[in-house]
């Protein structure tokens, strides 16, 4: 009996170290996109450049500067091909494992840069309400490079820029499109707020 407390207790004790290191919550912001055309006219270009994104992230830090955060982001982005003038409303999932580099004299806490890979997934194309994703790439890599800023306890503002470097749509004849632009969001860490730490 003994030996199973004192394993349940190194167990317990394991499990609220990690959560010390550990923290989710969150994200609700706007993303502002365009698109970069190799084919001149003939190719996508943005109607709206903003759209509302949202979703939630997790974070895990190694040390009192250095972490991991995560982020799964939902997004419509509204474009039409020119010279057709054919409108798509195109709906994205983005996973961004970014690192963290926190300036503050402990994570979570000030200014933090960010860098890292986005992977995009788009779940699915509309056009004059017919589904059109398969004349676009499903999946789409790209690179982030930001900064936040920890303003309240549990609350950070975080500005990214973003740019995919594999195309979302191209032609046989080699013309393609990419997006690239920048997300802003206030990131809320649930962890710390239903803990009162």
């Amino acid at each position: 009996m003994k030996k199973l407390l004192y394993h349940f207790a190194i167990l317990f004790t394991c499990i609220v170290s990690a959560q010390q290191e550990f923290s989710y919550g969150l994200v609700i912001g706007n993303s502002f996109y365009t698109i970069a055309n190799n084919n001149g006219t003939n190719g996508m270009n943005t109607d709206d450049y903003s759209t509302i994104t949202f979703g939630g992230y997790g974070e895990y830090n190694f040390n009192e500067k250095t972490g991991i955060k995560t982020e799964i982001l939902f997004a419509k982005n509204n474009f039409t091909y020119y010279p057709t003038k054919q409108l798509f409303e195109m709906s994205i999932m983005s996973i961004a494992p970014n690192f963290k580099y926190d300036f503050g004299e402990t994570y979570r806490e000030g200014i933090y840069l960010l860098a890292g890979p986005k992977l995009a997934f788009i779940t699915s194309v509309k056009s004059e309400g017919e589904d059109a994703k398969d004349s676009f790439e499903t999946f789409n890599f790209g690179a982030q490079l930001g900064f936040g800023w920890r303003i309240l306890k549990f609350i950070d503002i975080q500005t990214k820029l973003d740019y995919e470097l594999t195309p979302f749509f191209k032609l046989n004849n080699g013309n393609k499109s990419n997006f690239f632009g920048a997300v802003i969001s206030a990131n809320i860490d649930l962890s710390r707020l239903l803990s009162n730490n």
